[in-house]
This record gives structure tokens, C-alpha cells and sequence, in this order.
């Protein structure tokens, strides 16, 4: 049971790895194909990730992620679920990374020259880091390094420009959350009946114990949570008024204010609101691009590489070279 529980906790952590510097970017959607070209993994529009690239990282997601509570996970019964989960986080990585620098491209953003120099003098100290054990595994040159380097500080440098962009200035209106009690119901005959019952004056919550579908009778939230419907009518309530039927694409509900506006967990909410903003920037440029280009998996080659499990394949520094010489935070 210990050895299953520390293989769930693992593929959860694998879930989360960062995509560029810890941001979840949205997904790039591909699409199978046996077009991504010899010896590349995916292409997206005219970049193609070669399986060199992916190497590098499976060696550094193996070795910094591979392990859990002092157990080598891969060497668990479960190996190919785990390394199967490091090849779905580095595909989802990969992916967001190689689409913030069609971003760039598409808008001329480029990196310095000083960038530059510096993602060249990072690929000359990770490179010198490699045993020949790493470098036997990868298949890699200085060269090859360096423009991964470049690749991934150019996608760093468009998603913190992006992140800039963004008003972080919100409203209490916005960022509100208000407490209700809340009915939900699939069919319109379940409504007809609980409009009845409120009209005749049976408690909003006797009426929502028999009827609701809702996992909860009260719940807290802000906007967004429930159908647009729903917002335009619960966020203009005031305290104590109960709502009449809202029917929505999904189903019919009612609610009933009991707090308008939590004053504490409104203020909380604000920076979830910023973050919900940045999201949205994010995932409407993935949605552009999808519309502008086609993307490719090579199913076969991504099968067909592995994890190197030996002990003397053991870089992990990849990202923390690069973060000592450059950052856009």
C-alpha cells in the first residue's frame, strides 16, 4: 500500500511540473501524425522538437522527479506508468514552450544580445557538467544545448512579458463573494415543483433538501463558478431575497442570499481574479495559434524513447543553469 500511495503521490507531482518557470500555460493541441520529420518528436507549424531535445529533458525530469520519499520510483512494478507520466509532462512542457516562441516569431520578439551571450554561457557550463554517460544518453553538442537554452529563455521572456501586460487592478465588485443557499435541478417538472413549493412558503431549505442535485446545499463563490445566467441574476441579490427559477444550458436553479458580500475571502479572491485574467491571455493566444497552425506527433518516436535508468546518467541542472544567468521574473 505504501509503495501504491507513494506512485499516486508522484504522477501527482508530474501533473504539476512546471511548464515555463511553474505557470500552467494551457494546452497546445496535437494531432498524431507520421509528418513530424526523421528523428523529431512533434512538430508545431515550422518547429520541429528533435528526440535529442527530449532526452535532455527526460534525463532531468528522471533524476530531479523520478524519486519519491527516497524511493526510485522507477524501479517500482509500476515503471511504465511513471515513465510514462515523465514523457506526458515533458511532451506538455515541450509543447508550451515551443508555442511562446512561434509567439515570438509571429510578433518580433527576440532575445538580446546579451541574452543571447548569457544563454551561451549557461549551455557552456551545463554541457561541461555532462559525463559521458549523460552525453552517450542524449546525443547531444555545446551547440545543441545552446539553442534549447535560447528556445526556452525566448519562451520565458514572451510569458513574463505577457504576465506584465495584464491589469492587475480589480474591483470589489469583481473579486465579490457572496453566501447563498442554492437549488439545482435537471428537468423542468423538478422546477415547476420547487417554484410551487417556494411560492406556497415551504423553507428555501426544506424545499432544497428534497429537490436540490447540487453536492451542497450553501455554497460561498464568486463569479464565474456558476453559468453566465446564473452571475447576471445572484450577483445583483441582496441579502435574505430569494431568486426566482434561472434556467441555464445545463439546468434550472434557485438561490437564496444569506451574505452578499464576505468581506474577507472578497479580498482574498482578487488575486485569484489576476490569475484568472492571465490564464485567459494565455490560453486565447494557444487558441490563436491552433487556428494558424498544425501541429504533429510522431506516436512511434515518442514510444520508442526511454528513460535511461543507470545511475551515471544523473544531470539534473538543466533549468537551474540556465536560471543562474538569465531570468525575466
Amino acid at each position: 500500500m505504501k509503495k501504491r500511495n507513494k506512485i499516486i503521490c508522484a504522477l501527482i507531482v508530474l501533473t504539476m511540473v512546471f511548464s515555463v518557470s511553474g505557470c500552467s500555460l494551457g494546452d497546445f493541441h496535437i494531432y498524431a501524425s507520421s509528418t513530424s520529420g526523421i528523428g523529431n518528436v512533434f512538430k508545431i507549424g515550422p518547429y520541429s522538437c528533435s528526440k535529442k531535445e527530449f532526452r535532455v529533458y527526460l534525463c532531468n525530469y528522471k533524476n530531479l522527479y523520478g524519486t519519491f520519499d527516497d524511493s526510485n520510483l522507477l524501479s517500482e512494478e509500476n515503471e511504465k506508468v511513471i515513465e510514462d507520466g515523465l514523457k506526458s509532462a515533458i511532451l506538455e512542457h515541450l509543447t508550451k514552450v515551443y508555442s511562446l516562441n512561434l509567439y515570438a516569431r509571429d510578433n518580433d520578439i527576440e532575445l538580446s544580445q546579451d541574452e543571447e551571450s548569457n544563454c551561451e554561457k549557461a549551455a557552456e557550463e551545463y554541457y561541461d557538467s555532462l559525463t559521458s554517460e549523460d552525453l552517450s544518453y542524449m546525443g547531444v553538442s555545446k551547440s545543441d544545448i545552446e539553442k534549447m537554452y535560447k528556445r526556452y529563455a525566448l519562451a520565458e521572456k514572451v510569458y513574463y512579458g505577457l504576465m506584465n501586460s495584464v491589469d492587475e487592478e480589480v474591483s470589489e465588485d469583481e473579486a465579490r463573494m457572496m453566501e447563498a443557499e442554492v437549488i439545482y435541478v435537471t428537468n423542468e417538472a423538478d422546477a415547476a415543483s420547487v417554484t410551487t413549493a417556494l411560492n406556497s412558503g415551504t423553507s428555501f431549505t426544506a424545499v432544497a433538501q428534497q429537490y436540490s442535485k447540487a453536492d451542497n446545499i450553501s455554497d460561498t463563490f464568486g463569479r464565474n463558478k456558476y453559468p453566465a445566467e446564473v452571475d447576471k441574476v445572484v450577483f445583483n441579490m441582496e441579502n435574505g431575497q430569494v431568486s426566482n427559477m434561472i434556467t441555464t444550458d445545463d439546468g434550472y436553479y434557485f438561490f437564496k442570499c444569506t451574505n452578499k458580500y464576505n468581506k474577507e475571502l472578497s479580498e482574498q479572491n482578487k488575486a485569484n481574479v489576476i490569475s484568472e485574467r492571465k490564464n485567459k491571455l494565455i490560453d486565447d493566444m494557444i487558441k490563436e495559434q491552433e487556428e494558424k497552425y498544425y501541429s504533429h506527433l510522431s506516436e512511434s518516436t515518442l514510444e520508442n524513447l526511454v528513460v535511461n535508468k543507470s545511475a551515471e546518467v544523473k544531470s539534473d541542472s538543466f533549468f537551474q543553469v540556465l536560471n543562474k544567468y538569465i531570468s525575466f521574473k
